[in-house]
């Protein structure tokens, strides 16, 4: 077999797998690695989707109070901004949520560690990355999710987890939170494979905007075009 070439970037290593470049690596974990410790990895898996099918996904403001509403029961969006750089964007949105009794809670402890308010702040580095930057009281994380095209309708997805924290406590509950980033690669998974192909979008939503720029991005890859979608 041909060995890979390997560029070798601070703590990472990167491959192209062969394949001519077309965009440069992405130096932002990196920089996340210099102030943050790396928690673990998880929701490592195959999802039998295509690329710009996941991508729409990610960057759809609208599905987690649907996808994601069995864990963290969110009831709304409220989007405030949306910063537009070519292959790089911001998306920042709250989304309040229907709290747990104590009684659940009790039975299930981890169900403390859920904010009333998710206070969203999403890094997006077109095709290959979004990090979903939190804060809580205790410390800071940043949930960087992956996503390679292993075929044309199968893509892997993984997320890398690396937190700062502000009081001791918080890297006792490292497993926690990494399990709540597997139940939402799992319930993306779950979606996606229930989503009608090549169905025509006849109407438009709210907070549909990232998926703008996905579609942008995507048909004019690896150049950029306008229109900017900053909002």
């Amino acid at each position: 077999m041909k060995p890979l070439e390997l560029t070798i970037q601070g703590d990472f290593i990167w491959s192209y797998g062969g394949h001519e470049p077309k965009v440069s690596i992405p130096t932002v974990l990196n920089e996340i690695a210099k102030t943050y410790y790396f928690v673990g990895h998880t929701g490592d898996r195959s999802v039998e989707t295509d690329l710009l099918t996941m991508l729409l996904n990610m960057h759809d403001y609208n599905h987690q109070n649907g996808t994601h509403r069995d864990l963290f029961r969110i009831i709304d969006v409220e989007f405030h901004q949306f910063i537009d750089d070519g292959h790089h964007s911001h998306a920042f949105y709250d989304m309040p949520t229907a709290p747990y009794s104590l009684t659940e809670k009790l039975r299930k402890p981890d169900l403390f560690l859920l904010p009333s308010m998710i206070k969203a702040h999403l890094e997006n580095h077109f095709p290959s990355l979004v990090i979903f930057h939190a804060e809580t009281p205790l410390g800071k994380a940043a949930q960087c999710h992956i996503f390679v095209p292993e075929a044309e309708n199968r893509t892997r997805t993984y997320i890398l987890l690396f937190g700062q924290a502000k009081h001791p406590v918080f890297k006792v509950f490292g497993s926690t939170y990494l399990k709540f980033g597997k139940v939402v690669v799992d319930q993306d998974a779950d979606i996606l494979g229930k989503i009608y192909p090549n169905t025509p979008q006849k109407i438009k939503l709210n907070n549909e905007v990232g998926m703008d720029w996905v579609r942008r991005n995507f048909e004019s890859f690896p150049n950029v075009v306008e229109p900017n979608l900053s909002k």
